[in-house]
């Protein structure tokens, strides 16, 4: 009777199969539970407990879990919560570069305002130098236009003499083709002259009303200091 009851071959088979395929599933699981743990305690120790260092553009040294966009690129540290360093970026020679050339512009332009400020007590003042300072310019360009102008006149001149003697069916004088030719010479200089006087008040009228807007900048900014 208890011949009759053992399985058959073939469910034998079928039994250690499924027992086989049970223990690679279990398996897979722990070790895929395995993995996941790890990787949890590793992001853990990298972000869990960071703290990071860094330097502000005045060296100041700043201690925190989140570092401000503006210095990534600066030298930082990532340090656990027993003060240990576990990781040091230095910047890239192409970031160093950059940022020595922006804090080279910054210490440039904290000198141009410092001047700023001592030079004026008022954006009145600033109107007043701009003026003094155009005021040569303009006396220059004045007379450059009445040289233009007389030679403007000769020119003509020579200009309606050529052309009775055309008329007259008769070939102009060298001498006056060369007066002509000199006269258009002479104002054609002139008008670069002229040209290169009127940049250069525009430039400098444009140099003082950009001191005023940073003047007047600069003032405000004092004023909402001041207790």
């Amino acid at each position: 009777m208890q011949k009759l009851l053992r399985p058959l071959p073939s469910q034998s088979a079928h039994v250690a199969t499924q027992s086989i395929r049970q223990f690679v599933m279990y398996s897979m699981f722990t070790l895929g539970l395995g993995l996941l743990l790890c990787t949890a305690q590793y992001a853990k120790a990298e972000g869990g407990g960071k703290i990071l260092k860094w330097k502000d553009e005045n060296g100041t040294t700043h201690y925190g879990d989140n570092m401000p966009s503006q210095y990534t690129n600066r030298e930082n540290s990532l340090i656990n919560r027993q003060g240990i360093t576990v990781k040091h970026n230095m910047p890239t020679k192409d970031n160093a570069d950059e940022l020595h050339k922006i804090e080279q512009e910054k210490s440039e332009q904290a000198k141009k305002d410092k001047a700023l400020l001592g030079a004026f007590t008022n954006v009145g003042e600033i109107d007043l130098a701009l003026e003094r300072n155009i005021q040569l310019d303009k006396i220059a360009l004045e007379n450059l236009k009445q040289d233009r102008a007389t030679h403007q006149k000769s020119l003509d001149t020579k200009k309606s003499m050529a052309t009775g003697f055309e008329q007259k069916k008769k070939a102009v004088p060298k001498d006056l083709k060369a007066e002509i030719a000199d006269e258009q010479a002479q104002i054609s200089r002139l008008d670069k002259n002229i040209a290169d006087k009127n940049m250069a008040i525009s430039d400098t009228r444009k140099r003082f009303e950009e001191d005023k807007k940073r003047y007047t900048q600069l003032k405000n900014e004092s004023a909402k200091l001041a207790p």
